[in-house]
């Protein structure tokens, strides 16, 4: 059966938005999960959801017992690549903001930057970490582009993301 929603979602992604209506729980507390969730990203049979407070990954914030897909509005998604040669990544990021007004902006991969002592991760609960910190690096996995911002203010960076954008 998950096969057959992960083929819906590979088959509607790029020209609409696909909706999970999941039935299951939170994992750090057993509380009710259910609703209806904006795919953004699966990775195998896994899905990556926001319900637009959070990112969310079924099988591990979300134990899922039951997951069905409904495709949703017209939408295009678009992947895009930014690369950083140590300059300010903010600029970038609000260039492209202002390209996609309205679109919702996702941000994969790491950078290298120069005051990660000034990076303050905060943890979220139930959510899946979308950003988090190695060393003088900062790793983004579906990291919205508004927590990116707050976190990359007043760095350099150095490195390559994906940036997707779903409008």
């Amino acid at each position: 059966m998950r096969d057959g929603i992960v083929r819906v979602y590979n088959q509607n992604a790029a020209t609409n938005k696909v909706y999970a209506e999941i039935k299951g729980y939170w994992a750090s507390d057993r509380t009710s999960a259910d609703g209806k969730y904006l795919i953004i990203g699966n990775e195998g049979k896994e899905f990556v959801v926001t319900d637009g407070k959070g990112v969310y990954k079924t099988g591990e914030q979300i134990i899922t017992s039951k997951v069905t897909t409904t495709v949703g509005e017209a939408a295009t998604t678009e992947i895009r690549n930014l690369t950083f040669n140590d300059e300010s990544a903010i600029a970038s990021l609000e260039e492209l903001q202002r390209a996609y007004p309205n679109a919702d902006i996702y941000l994969n991969g790491e950078l290298a930057i120069d005051f990660p002592e000034d990076v303050n991760i905060p943890i979220e609960p139930n959510q899946m970490a979308t950003a988090s910190l190695m060393g003088s690096r900062v790793k983004f996995d579906y990291c919205s582009w508004d927590r990116a911002i707050a976190l990359l203010k007043e760095q350099y960076a150095v490195g390559s993301i994906e940036i997707k954008i779903v409008r």
